[in-house]
């Protein structure tokens, strides 16, 4: 993939084999997601990968892409992107459930804490109530 990672409609047609016009009218239907910048229309490589004509992985197109091919060849490659994905995704929600324990887990730390600073300030309130009604009395006996 490019180190960008964004390509221009010829670049994007040399990488998948697909024409100029075939990848100019998927933009134009909306099927492909493209940004004009300098009057060249450029496609992400995570948009190539998405839209099924680059390999997310390799960056590379599918082996069945700009020419025909058995079904088998789609269908395995399909299975091994899906595969790939599944496990993504069960790295992603393993990193979920830490991160939603770990929440959970400073959220009891915050409530714990602030219980502890609640129970502090009732005790400075009543020390200061007795310190006050210490200085009451001492300036009704110095009167």
């Amino acid at each position: 993939m490019k180190n960008d990672n964004r390509y221009t409609i010829a670049e994007a047609s040399e990488l998948t084999g697909l024409s100029k016009r075939a990848l100019a009218r998927r933009i134009e239907r909306g099927q492909l997601p493209a940004v004009k910048d300098g009057g060249l229309r450029y496609i992400t490589a995570r948009d190539l990968a998405a839209a099924g004509l680059v390999n997310p992985r390799t960056g590379a197109p599918p082996a069945w892409a700009g020419r025909r091919v058995e079904p088998s060849v789609v269908a395995k490659e399909v299975v091994q992107t899906l595969v790939q994905q599944s496990v993504e995704l069960h790295d992603l929600r393993r990193q979920l459930r830490s991160l939603v324990e770990e929440s959970r887990h400073d959220d009891r730390e915050l409530r714990d804490e602030i219980e502890r600073a609640r129970r502090e300030r009732r005790q400075l309130r009543r020390m200061l109530e007795g310190a006050r009604a210490e200085i009451a009395d001492l300036q009704q006996t110095g009167d």
